[in-house]
């Protein structure tokens, strides 16, 4: 970013292979379901309760829609927009799972990209990703390296969604929103610097504040 992005310490990662076991039956999907219904939150990153909230504030964006979910290890966030009325849910992943559920499919990058290329992939009225696109390019996940790999997907996300839908992104942010951060290879954390290139495209609409230092942008694709 020409100097205006700093290295932090570094902080290497190899989650390339799941830390759990890639196979979500239907009993331990049902599991979430019934969880997040009951009011637990099912992520492990303590958002005190203000993603679910947030995400109804735009119900009319999925409720009865075709959402993809960018990047799973566990997929609560699945069980979420299911419980919240979302009629299907394509979870794109580079590691290969399996998650039971009438309603949600899961594909990788690359079949999407197949699909794509050849004009059969489905699009999306929305799409959700949360503390995922900081990762894109840095290989922690198995994915090719790409310095520019969080715009590419979010370019990715852009081409594979109808007109005027919604996108709900998750990201750390820098305290200082001039400043913004790689540390090698766990994650980026960024500022308006970096955020003005990767939501090009995009009419930003909300900023919703879900935990220290992570924010939920909800935008929309410009038409």
């Amino acid at each position: 970013m020409d100097g205006q992005c700093r290295m932090g310490p570094p902080w290497y990662w190899d989650n390339s292979a799941p830390s759990v076991p890639g196979r979500f039956t239907a009993e331990r999907f049902n599991s979430l379901l019934k969880r997040d219904n009951q009011g637990v939150i099912i992520n492990h990153y303590g958002d005190r309760n203000t993603l679910k909230p947030a995400l109804r504030r735009y119900i009319d964006a999925i409720k009865n829609k075709h959402v993809a979910v960018i990047g799973t290890e566990v997929p609560w966030a699945e069980a979420v927009l299911i419980n919240l009325g979302v009629n299907k849910v394509t979870t794109v992943e580079y590691r290969e799972i399996i998650i039971e559920h009438p309603r949600l499919q899961v594909t990788t990058p690359y079949k999407l990209a197949k699909k794509f290329l050849s004009r059969t992939a489905d699009t999306f009225d929305a799409a959700f990703s949360y503390s995922s696109i900081e990762h894109a390019g840095l290989g922690r996940y198995g994915d090719p390296l790409m310095p520019y790999g969080d715009m590419e997907a979010l370019a990715q996300i852009w081409c594979v969604m109808k007109p005027g839908g919604y996108l709900f992104l998750a990201l750390p942010m820098t305290n200082n929103r001039k400043d913004c951060m790689l540390q090698w290879n766990a994650h980026r954390k960024y500022g308006y610097v970096r955020m003005q290139h990767l939501t090009a495209n995009w009419r930003v609409l909300d900023e919703i504040d879900l935990r220290e230092g992570h924010f939920l942008y909800v935008l929309q694709k410009l038409e």
